[in-house]
């Protein structure tokens, strides 16, 4: 059952952007406590703020009205001036003021620096958040994602939402 904060918002999206949609409520998902101290974890970076680069990758297709489920994969190195946000969804103005606003790769950095996780996975997974008809990111997308991170010894994932 949706609050009556989420069926405003339900109602918002559906005037201002696309008719049909509706909450996903996820009912089923397993508990997947961590298996070992975060402190010998590698984390990794994920985002749904719409971040790329601009000298790789093509913009996310931010003005569909279904959104844009794909994924686009960034280094945690890449210069501040080569990203960019492709989503039409909220507003950019603090996010392309300091990039941590929304994705804590700095404050992430320090934590692995101090011992509080074992390392930071160098890749950070962007995507774009505004998804109205979520079937694809959820059936091929994100466990695309999920076993690229899983090959490659992630232990754990911090979500930024945007």
């Amino acid at each position: 059952m949706l609050s009556t904060k989420l069926q405003a918002a339900q109602a918002r999206i559906r005037a201002q952007w696309y008719p049909h949609f509706t909450w996903q409520l996820n009912e089923s998902a397993p508990w997947a406590p961590l298996a070992r101290p975060l402190a010998e974890s590698t984390v990794a970076l994920l985002s749904t703020c719409g971040f790329y680069r601009l000298d790789q990758h093509v913009p996310f297709d931010a003005w569909n009205p279904l959104g844009d489920p794909a994924f686009r994969e960034i280094h945690i190195d890449t210069p501040v001036d080569r990203l960019r946000i492709a989503h039409a969804h909220y507003e950019h103005e603090h996010a392309e003021m300091d990039i941590n606003v929304v994705m804590p790769i700095l404050h992430f950095q320090q934590l692995a620096a101090q011992g509080v996780i074992g390392r930071l996975y160098p890749w950070i997974y962007s995507f774009m958040g505004y998804v109205p008809e979520p079937q694809a990111l959820i059936t091929e997308i994100a466990p695309q994602v999920a076993r690229r991170l899983a090959a490659d010894g992630v232990h754990a994932a911090f979500l930024t939402p945007c």
